[in-house]
């Protein structure tokens, strides 16, 4: 028991402290609660200060509502600025990538068209085709392919984060207009409130419009698998690009089933690797059980049947002299 006190009084005191600043600020009246959230905005404890502003806000007492509001609208406003790197826009590369690898993706699928119409042009005159070209292009629209796979996941991020800015400052501007309603006065309030939806309108038009680039990407990628594998049906096994297999980073095949090379350590699924313990599936235990019994379980034949070979059916009678 006693090696037990110590661990008891470390988890005590760790309770305790996360309960002081609650218990601290349920002692604090409103005034006190605003003044610690001024004080918390100016050192940029950006959660400390909405904690003492809320509560504050919490207390009911009119006269110090329009103030608290007033400062909790450049707290929140303060965090989604946070979030977007101390910015007060969104960065419009993202959207510029993706436009680019849309346009790229567009000219990668008329090249292996191209391609196609070529191939089979030669084939119809009998003439051996020249694959080189038609094997650049398809390395070109594969690249592009895995190129645009990996960007729309790092996208789709980037989307959820403005997401999280717009709603950080809608909530501030209507911090800002509920302090210039309760306080007609406060035209700094209504200054901030109108710059703000401002920016907001720029955030929602880019990321609608990355929204709308990301749907995009996601159908050029069906249109641009399907031309690669109509073209890799034109060319040989030993004229494809590396690339047209999956590798380590992108499991994308477009080879069909029929052309794929097994992979290293993808043969039969019941043979492991050298050396590592093998299971047996119920019935193979059964069957070889089976197979025991028969091969040490039964009783030997004192002899084979008769009429067979070996030495096998009854006993040969010995003649004895006639007497």
């Amino acid at each position: 028991m006693r090696n037990l006190l110590p661990l008891l009084f470390l988890m005590s005191a760790a309770l305790a402290a996360d309960k002081a600043p609650a218990d601290e600020l349920a002692r604090l009246d409103a005034r006190e609660l605003h003044n610690r959230g001024t004080q918390r905005l100016a050192e940029g404890d950006l959660a400390g200060a909405e904690d003492a502003l809320r509560a504050s806000l919490g207390r009911d007492v009119d006269p110090m509502r329009p103030p608290a509001l007033h400062n909790l609208g450049h707290v929140r406003f303060g965090k989604g600025k946070s979030v977007l790197g101390g910015k007060t826009a969104g960065d419009v590369t993202e959207l510029s990538i993706a436009r680019s690898y849309l346009e790229a993706a567009d000219a990668d699928i008329s090249d292996m068209k191209d391609q196609i119409e070529l191939l089979d042009k030669a084939k119809a005159e009998g003439r051996e085709p020249d694959y080189v070209p038609a094997t650049a292009a398809l390395g070109g629209g594969i690249s592009t392919f895995r190129t645009i796979k990996k960007l729309i996941p790092k996208e789709e991020a980037m989307v959820t984060k403005r997401i999280g800015v717009i709603a950080a400052w809608t909530r501030s501007v209507s911090d800002f207009r509920g302090a210039q309603e309760l306080d007609a006065a406060d035209a700094q309030a209504k200054a901030n409130a109108d710059a703000i939806e401002e920016l907001l309108r720029a955030l929602r038009r880019e990321t609608n419009a990355l929204e709308e680039a990301i749907e995009a990407q996601r159908k050029k990628l069906e249109e641009l698998r399907a031309v690669i594998q109509e073209l890799i049906k034109r060319i040989p096994d030993d004229k494809l690009p590396q690339n047209a297999e999956g590798d380590e980073e992108d499991d994308e095949n477009f080879l069909p089933p029929e052309r794929q090379k097994p992979k290293p350590g993808n043969g039969d699924p019941k043979k492991g690797k050298p050396g590592e313990e093998q299971k047996m599936t119920e019935q193979e235990a059964r069957g070889s059980l089976e197979g025991l019994k028969n091969e040490f379980g039964r009783k030997m034949p004192a002899g084979g049947q008769e009429g067979k070979g070996g030495n096998g059916g009854k006993p040969t009678d010995k003649k004895g002299k006639d007497y």
